[in-house]
């Protein structure tokens, strides 16, 4: 996988199909030289953003993540149509796995305009 090359998936909103994101990211994040506890660490933290989105967006509704090879790391994000990001963290329990998120993460991004997007960033050789 060379610098910059994306993956991207594009997945229906539902509890069944989260596995195909830990299983897409495992293996790019491989590729992009993480070792194994790193690796979920970022499983991790993307089972907490898609649980929040199964949990808080119609199940009618599809989601994709798009995977980015950095030349220092890896860079997930998450695209929704009509959902405004504030209403995915806004309760005392959505609040704690966003802490998860953020202590597994390096950096975490969220842009609000005709959709939403929720990046997740995590460099190479930094640690938890």
């Amino acid at each position: 996988m060379k610098t910059s090359d994306t993956v991207s998936v594009l997945i229906p909103i539902k509890p069944e199909y989260v596995s195909i994101a830990r299983l897409t990211v495992s293996g790019i994040a491989s590729r992009a030289g993480f070792d194994i506890d790193t690796i979920e660490d970022i499983k991790v933290a993307i089972s907490e953003v898609i649980g929040k989105i199964i949990e808080k967006c119609p199940s009618d509704d599809r989601l994709t993540v798009d995977f980015t090879q950095l030349k220092d790391g890896l860079s997930i994000s998450f695209s929704l149509k009509e959902q405004n990001i504030s209403e995915l963290f806004n309760s005392e329990s959505d609040r704690f796995a966003l802490a998860i998120i953020s202590s597994l993460m390096d950096e975490i991004d969220t842009t609000q305009k005709d959709s939403a997007f929720i990046t997740l960033i995590k460099k190479l050789g930094k640690a938890v």
